[in-house]
């Protein structure tokens, strides 16, 4: 395992850049003008590698347009798909553009997902679509985004699924990380975002009682949703902090089936060597692509790495470099749960040290083994989970 560094080492310096990188960014992405200055001021010693990594930054966001091009636009915004009348903008990413609707028929108000024009040329990314749309329909579970209709009108590929009014986990995380050092992120900017993180965590800091109930609470419910794909033969396999979704009275939602994994041969990416997900998320196994075998245990994986960073407001495996960061998701430890933030309880910690085990026969044997760890411990009662031996990992492919 990975030996530990000293709080004024390398590691030290590296977390120290991380965070001030991500506030420019954030700051960026809000339309703003960063203080360079203040920001370069609070760690001297690494201004010089601070300016550069911010001449980066600053150069991506200004390129971002450009680079981006047709890949993330769907060339065209729809007044009205099918049954569907076309409200406005949600969000938009590289794998479709979300709308907010209104579904006709019905009178009632839905979320469209649409995948850019340009994407349909792309085979894999319109089997991903078409993947989400196919793995979500035949899941039914009070705690998964439910779809509720697929097609392909004026050329665009879409589907509607429930509208759920809140913020990720991920804004929540970043909105709780841009407090702590006295920003406001501006995630939680309308009514529904608001009452979504009043909902989940009130007094708007990691290290209390009530944040760390909270986390356990959205940990069991995304478990027993999961546990629900498992026993239908869908894996998620991309199970993060975006994909978990907090609705305005702090319920969670997973979302984006899109890489997951099923029985059905029509909803499978067979695309040798890929690896899925988001890098940072993966379990050791699935970095290996398809070298090892894969199943619902990678899911309960992802989620403890969620879990660990819902509590810590760290990452667990930090760096963007995706060639250390797999070797370190394959080989090294994170800092414990507890050094990061004393306020979680020591059986918390387990359950995600657990959940996070190297080996898939060191986890929780199912979600609902989870869920149900989770369970005990908000009712006051022993978890019966262990934390996995610290013995060396090496995987052989």
């Amino acid at each position: 395992m990975k030996r530990e560094e000293s709080s004024a080492g390398p590691a030290s310096d590296d977390a120290a850049v991380a965070r001030i990188l991500r506030e420019y960014e954030a700051e960026l992405a809000l339309g703003r003008t960063p203080d360079r200055a203040a920001l370069l001021a609070r760690r001297p010693e690494l201004a010089e590698e601070l300016a550069a990594c911010l001449d980066g930054l600053d150069f991506v966001h200004a390129a971002a347009p450009q680079l981006r091009g047709d890949a993330e636009s769907p060339g065209r915004s729809p007044d009205a798909l099918g049954d569907f009348r076309i409200v406005r903008e949600i969000a938009r990413g590289g794998m479709g553009v979300v709308y907010e609707a209104e579904q006709v028929s019905l009178g009632r108000r839905v979320a469209v997902k649409v995948l850019p024009e340009s994407a349909t040329a792309d085979p894999r990314r319109l089997v991903r679509f078409r993947n989400e749309a196919e793995a979500a329909a035949q899941l039914h579970h009070s705690r998964i985004v439910p779809v509720y209709a697929v097609g392909h009108e004026q050329g665009l590929h879409y589907f509607a699924m429930q509208l759920i009014e809140g913020l990720t986990l991920a804004d929540v995380i970043a909105e709780l990380r841009a407090l702590r050092t006295g920003v406001r992120s501006g995630r939680a900017g309308d009514a529904a975002a608001t009452e979504a993180l009043d909902a989940v965590a009130k007094d708007r800091t990691h290290s209390s009682d009530g944040w760390c109930r909270s986390v356990a609470r959205l940990g069991r419910d995304a478990a027993e949703a999961l546990e629900h794909a498992h026993s239908r033969g869908v894996v998620h396999r991309d199970v993060k902090p975006a994909n978990l979704l907090i609705d305005r009275r702090g319920g969670l939602w997973i979302t984006d089936f899109g890489l997951a994994a099923s029985r059905r041969p029509t909803a499978r990416l067979t695309l040798t060597g890929d690896l899925l997900g988001t890098v940072r998320y993966m379990s050791p196994e699935l970095t290996l692509a398809r070298r090892a075998p894969v199943d619902h245990r990678t899911d309960v994986y992802s989620l403890g790495v969620t879990l660990y960073e819902a509590l810590t407001l760290e990452r667990a495996f930090r760096g963007d470099d995706p060639g250390r960061m797999i070797r370190a998701i394959r080989v090294e430890d994170p800092p414990a749960v507890r050094r990061e933030n004393g306020a979680v309880p020591p059986d918390l910690e387990t359950i995600v040290r657990k959940a996070m085990a190297k080996v898939p026969a060191d986890r929780y044997a199912s979600s609902q083994e989870m869920a149900d760890d989770l369970g005990r411990h908000l009712q006051g009662l022993p978890i019966r989970g262990r934390p996995p031996d610290a013995a060396p990992v090496s995987w052989t492919v």
